[in-house]
């Protein structure tokens, strides 16, 4: 599975607002719908937050990926935010978050969605990608991180 094949331009922003969980997820929700349009984001929303209420999906390194399963998407679909700031995601170490992706998958779907939660956890624990990916100016600088660690050449 290529990570990079579920991500375009459209599907990132470099510059979240949110000051909480919530508006980070909603913010990103809001993405996904905007990037998807057939995608139902007031499910998806719905979805997110009750997996958070489960337990939180904020890792450590300053890296959350707040995920669901939720047959409001008909496929796989992952969106990327950054916060610049950073924002308390009841992260496993404590510490603000500042890189999201948000994952949903249909139902029906658990092999993409798994492959797709253990290639980020793998690309996250590289320090020089999620420098770049904080640096990023946008989507391009995004993709072409990804494309990089990918590409093996981390």
């Amino acid at each position: 599975m290529r990570f990079l094949d579920f991500i375009r331009p459209e599907c990132i922003n470099t510059d979240l607002d949110g000051e909480d969980k919530g508006e980070i997820i909603e913010e990103l929700v809001q993405l996904m719908g905007e990037s998807n349009p057939e995608a139902d984001t007031d499910r998806i929303y719905e979805a997110v937050m009750a997996r958070e209420r489960d337990g939180s999906t904020g890792l450590e390194l300053g890296v959350a990926i707040p995920h669901a399963k939720c047959d409001a998407v008909g496929k796989l679909s992952i969106v990327i935010g950054i916060s610049r700031n950073g924002v308390d995601f009841d992260s496993l170490d404590g510490n603000p978050a500042h890189l999201f992706f948000l994952m949903i998958a249909p139902t029906s779907e658990s092999g993409p969605h798994v492959q797709a939660i253990a290639k980020i956890v793998k690309m996250i624990k590289i320090d020089s990608f999620r420098k770049q990916l904080l640096k990023a100016s946008g989507s391009e600088d995004i993709i072409k991180a990804i494309r990089k660690v990918e590409e093996g050449d981390e």
